[in-house]
């Protein structure tokens, strides 16, 4: 019993390691994050989809929508986040499709996944929520324009 505890964490941990062996410093944002690319970009004709992730110095705070809370949206504090982009090669626009909010650096502790599908995503107004409409990927979005650049290859 005991060997076998000992070869599932053995496992795990390999796993782990493999997951993370696709992922490259992308940017530091002169000290504010890290923020690094998984280079297993996946494309799809005219699309292809990009992850990055990002461990914030210090913490961040994401909304979290409670319909049945007062106030409905509470903002939660946050150490990393995980985003999937979606951009089109040919009409040069990216689209946040999810991004996935964590508690640690690390990314090991989720506390909440926003998706471009979500109502509270669609119906909502905020800041916050024009980041999953598709944009124009603009030439002084250095950023975007590194990612797009990697992506439609």
């Amino acid at each position: 019993m005991a060997m076998k505890r000992w070869m599932a964490f053995a496992m795990c941990g390999m796993a782990q390691a493999v997951a993370h062996a696709a992922w490259l410093h992308l940017n530091d944002n002169h000290g504010n994050w890290d923020e690094y690319y998984d280079s297993a970009i996946d494309s799809r004709g005219k699309t292809s989809n990009i992850k990055t992730f990002s461990a914030l110095s210090v913490k961040g705070q994401v909304p979290l929508y409670n319909a049945k809370a007062k106030p409905k949206v509470q903002l939660v504090r946050y150490r990393a986040e995980l985003s999937n982009y979606e951009f089109n090669c040919k009409e040069k626009t990216v689209q946040l499709m999810s991004r996935t909010f964590y508690a640690d650096a690390d990314g090991k502790f989720p506390i909440i996944t926003h998706t471009s599908k979500d109502t509270f995503i669609q119906e909502s107004n905020s800041e916050f929520a024009h980041q999953f409409k598709p944009t124009p990927v603009y030439s002084d979005h250095t950023r975007n324009v590194l990612l797009m650049s990697l992506a439609c290859k």
